[in-house]
């Protein structure tokens, strides 16, 4: 009897998956090669009399390419007094990036890296004003430093107020119950 089973091959899997778990599977390899790792450092002298500045790390945090042009989007927080910001694409390259621009009180920024455009593959961007409560919605960020992972959860209420990081009242943000973890700040919902 032991021969027999033996004999007999692992089932199928993958022939069980159901239409949502298709769906989060198409929606990651879409939406993943979008996502980076964002690294952000201080430059710090040891002591006073120090010439050299040594290198910190301070954080890091996920975003998203915007465009062919090399601008990514993430949160101010995440690149917040930084003296240095690397960006990390999915194909493994890491290019320094500058600040263009940032809304502190939307705890939004926007950042500009050099890669050739064959290298970047702009977000396709949802339209947020066709949500409704309990939908299901997907975060894909760089939780802890490890790279593209995938949440899932529902939209919990829309409308909803935060404080920035300026203590100023963000509007309209909207609640998920999707596993949001230190590093995943930045990147697409």
């Amino acid at each position: 009897m032991p021969a027999q089973l033996a004999a007999q091959s692992a089932p199928d899997y993958t022939a069980f998956r159901t239409n949502d778990e298709d769906n989060n599977i198409e929606v990651f390899k879409k939406a993943s090669p979008s996502v980076v790792y964002i690294t952000n450092s201080r430059l710090v002298r040891r002591s006073f009399l120090s010439l050299n500045p040594e290198e910190i790390p301070q954080g890091s945090g996920s975003g998203f390419v915007w465009n062919n042009d090399g601008y990514i989007v993430t949160n101010f927080h995440v690149i917040q007094n930084a003296s240095r910001l690397t960006v990390r694409l999915q194909d493994g390259t890491a290019w320094d990036a500058r600040v263009v621009g940032v809304e502190p009180d939307k705890d939004l920024a926007v950042l500009h890296i050099e890669a050739p455009q064959d290298h970047l593959i702009p977000v396709e961007l949802g339209d947020s004003s066709l949500l409704e409560v309990g939908r299901k919605v997907i975060a894909i960020g760089n939780p802890f430093g490890l790279d593209t992972t995938l949440t899932v959860g529902v939209v919990s209420a829309l409308g909803r107020e935060i404080d920035s990081v300026t203590r100023r009242r963000i509007r309209d943000v909207i609640q998920t119950d999707a596993a949001i973890n230190p590093g995943n700040s930045g990147g697409p919902l």
